[in-house]
Parts: structure tokens; C-alpha cells; sequence
């Protein structure tokens, strides 16, 4: 069985004399910062001079430039972009680690995948939230909590769970939960959660349905743009996916558990697919396939996002959204 950590799994004093610095501001950062710094925490930012710096100084936190702050922490929170943050370890991060810190990242795949490989003698550990950044603020003012993976992937100071565990509480994570997982279990549900094309699979419900005569305003507000779909996440979330089931009339509930369902043959060859994207992460095809896409400008991904942006069924949303007062002109 899987092992879970709560609040009082977590020991607070164990970070007493240490300065943690988060570095990037961001979304995620800010609300770790701030819920650290809430719980007594001395907590600085390494920072450029830019925007997010200016939101620090605002926040209340001291910020410095990002090899200074990695002087003067003992536990550095890596937070910034996976894409660029090899080249920030290795321009400013990496030769201020004295033996006995702590990295700690928010995602397995650097370490993962090597492109950011630590001394032997720090701590490397991962706490991964499983919420977005503002939830991560709300919901630790709210005193709910939010689940978080974690992971240690080199014990150099032989505390490095406690340490890991210590700070998921400083987060605010341990009020409902940490689970113990890896750099590579977070990787592979991370991107697969990514990879397995819900975007796709709408759009092509999308063009079915018009190909069947309805309208694109029923299309659209009946596959997401009403807001039902939030209201049925909340209800996967608080109940159960399959639980919620009996929320939704008995002619819903049969259309969901039993016209949908797959064939055995279907269900086999989807699974197929699936497995193929498993593989694809786990063998690094992907890592290899995105780290050269970086390399040549996102050439790529800029085309894909521009002909997605262009299709038919955007055109329809906007004017939709400009409807029902969301977006203006």
C-alpha cells in the first residue's frame, strides 16, 4: 500500500535556522512562498529584475539575484519552467550548492530525463502539487489543503524524507495529504495526463455533431462552454467518477455506463494507444522530441497552435463567448 503523509507526519522544526528560496515567482512559486512564509518559514526569492521580482518585494519577501540566492539558501525550490530550467541550474544555481542543501522540484522530469543531474552531496526531492497555483493559495487559507506526490531521489543527509515531509507541511499540503511516489511515476502520469488528446477527442465530437446538422451553439454548450462540465468535475472529485453517476437522469446514466462502453476489441486497441504514449515517455522518445523542438524555436508547436486557433470551431466559440458577454470585441 501506498504510504501517505498528513500534518502530523510533518516537523516544522526541522527547517528552524534554514533559508528556503523559491525560485520563479510564478504562479506555483508564489503561492508556496507565501504559504511557507505563513507558517514562519524564512523564506527569500531568486529572482531577475522583472515583474515577478517587483511582486515579491510587494509580497513582503527579500529577493536577490538568482546566484546570490542560491549562496545564502539551504533548500532551493526550483519552480520555474522545466524548459528552462537546466540552463538556470547551470548558469547560476549549481556552483553556489553547499553539502548539505536541499532541491526541491515541483515535477520529476529534469531529473527524470538527466538534463539536470545534482552533486552527490545534496538532498534531491520532489514535491509535486496536484493543484494549480491559485488553488495552492486558496486552499491553504481555506485550511482544506491540496494533495501533492513526493518523492526522494538522493538521501544525502540521511533526512531527506523528513526534510521532504516537513516542507509539504509548510506548503500547506499535509492538511489533506502527501503520497509517497517517484521522479519517474510523476513524469509518466504527468504527461500522459497531457499526451492522451482531450482536446482533440472534443473537437472531433465537435465536427461530428455539425456534420449531423446541429447547431455549433448547442454543440458548444453541451460539450463545455456552459460550465455543467466544472460542476461534473467537482462531483468526480468530491464523489467519485463513477459515483456521481446517479447526479444525472436515468436516461444520462444509461447512456454513459452502457451505450457508451467499448467493445472488448475496442477497448484493446484503444488501450494500445495508450500504451504507445507510455512507452514513448518512458523510453524518452518524447524528452529527445521536445528538448529539439525547443532547440529549433518551437517551429512547430507556433504551426499547430495556429492552425488549431484558426479551426471552424474556434471561430464559433469566439462568437459564442462574445454572446454571452465573456469576451468583448
Amino acid at each position: 500500500m501506498t504510504d501517505w503523509f498528513f500534518d502530523d507526519d510533518g516537523d516544522l522544526s526541522l527547517l528552524d535556522g534554514k533559508v528556503v528560496c523559491v525560485f520563479g515567482y510564478g504562479n506555483q512559486g508564489r503561492s508556496q512562498a507565501l504559504n511557507m512564509f505563513d507558517n514562519n518559514v524564512e523564506v527569500i526569492v531568486g529572482s531577475r529584475s522583472d515583474l515577478s521580482a517587483e511582486q515579491a518585494r510587494a509580497d513582503g519577501l527579500a529577493v536577490y539575484p538568482i546566484a546570490e540566492a542560491a549562496q545564502r539558501a539551504d533548500v532551493l525550490f526550483l519552480l520555474v519552467p522545466d524548459e528552462v530550467m537546466p540552463d538556470i541550474y547551470e548558469e547560476a544555481i549549481e556552483a553556489n550548492l553547499k553539502e548539505g542543501d536541499t532541491l526541491v522540484f515541483a515535477s520529476g522530469y529534469n531529473i527524470h530525463f538527466g538534463y539536470i543531474k545534482p552533486p552527490a552531496t545534496v538532498d534531491v526531492v520532489m514535491i509535486a502539487p496536484r493543484m494549480i497555483g491559485k488553488g495552492v493559495r486558496d486552499t491553504f487559507l481555506s485550511g482544506t489543503g491540496y494533495p501533492s506526490l513526493i518523492g526522494v531521489h538522493q538521501d544525502a543527509s540521511g533526512e531527506a524524507l523528513a526534510r521532504t515531509i516537513a516542507l509539504s507541511k509548510a506548503v500547506g499540503s499535509t492538511r489533506m495529504g502527501v503520497i509517497m511516489s517517484s521522479f519517474e511515476e510523476e513524469t509518466v502520469v504527468d504527461l500522459f495526463a497531457e499526451h492522451w488528446g482531450f482536446l482533440y477527442a472534443v473537437r472531433r465530437a465537435y465536427e461530428v455533431l455539425r456534420e449531423a446538422g446541429c447547431s455549433p451553439e448547442a454543440i458548444l454548450l453541451e460539450l463545455y462552454a456552459s460550465g455543467e462540465g466544472v460542476e461534473t468535475a467537482r462531483a468526480y472529485r468530491d464523489i467519485g467518477l463513477w459515483h456521481q453517476i446517479t447526479l444525472h437522469s436515468r436516461t444520462s446514466q444509461y447512456g454513459q455506463e452502457v451505450v457508451a462502453a467499448l467493445s472488448p476489441e475496442q477497448e484493446e486497441a484503444d488501450k494500445r494507444h495508450l500504451r504507445g504514449l507510455v512507452d514513448n515517455i518512458k523510453n524518452g522518445a518524447f524528452a529527445k522530441q521536445w528538448h529539439e523542438e525547443q532547440q529549433n524555436g518551437a517551429k512547430t508547436m507556433s504551426r499547430v497552435r495556429e492552425r488549431n486557433l484558426t479551426h471552424p470551431m474556434i471561430q464559433e466559440e469566439r462568437k459564442l463567448y462574445k454572446t454571452l458577454g465573456r469576451i468583448s470585441e
